[in-house]
């Protein structure tokens, strides 16, 4: 079960199971379901580094930076992807209480998630979320210079 609650904004997000989340907004409940059908290319990217992505190490990232028209606003970004309003969202330096809540409810509404280096996001650490399969592994593979 997941759970994000946006009181200023007059909505929740909610999942029961494994299978299927809803946004519940002004009185109205709607299931929640990724965008699977974007191409990279038209991809619309979220994303932040909270000041632990060195220049450095972003400057190994550019082709992401180009990518990058949003800022990523924690789990509302998370939400906005699981409503598909958003395609790929990346994030650094998530803790477990982060991004705990929202799992769930981006994996039912058919989200991939994962860290930058390919494992459970259920360990936290920077995280990348997509709308499909094919997406995650092109944005993996351009994030791959910022891990080692």
């Amino acid at each position: 079960m997941g759970l994000a609650n946006f009181p200023k904004l007059n909505k929740y997000y909610l999942n029961y199971n494994s299978k299927v989340a809803y946004v519940f907004e002004k009185g109205k409940k709607t299931k929640l379901k990724v965008n699977k059908r974007t191409s990279f290319k038209k991809a619309i990217v979220a994303g932040a580094f909270h000041g632990w992505l060195s220049m450095k190490k972003q400057q190994k990232i550019t082709k992401v930076l180009k990518l990058m028209q949003f800022p990523c606003f924690d789990a509302l970004s998370y939400a906005h992807l699981a409503e598909g309003r958003l395609d790929i969202v990346l994030q650094c330096a998530n803790k477990i209480w982060d991004i705990h809540p929202i799992m769930p409810i981006v994996k039912a509404a058919g989200a991939i998630i994962t860290t930058w280096d390919n494992r459970d996001a259920v360990y936290a650490g920077n995280i990348l979320v997509s709308a499909n399969v094919s997406n995650h592994k092109k944005m993996l593979r351009l994030l791959k210079p910022a891990i080692k």
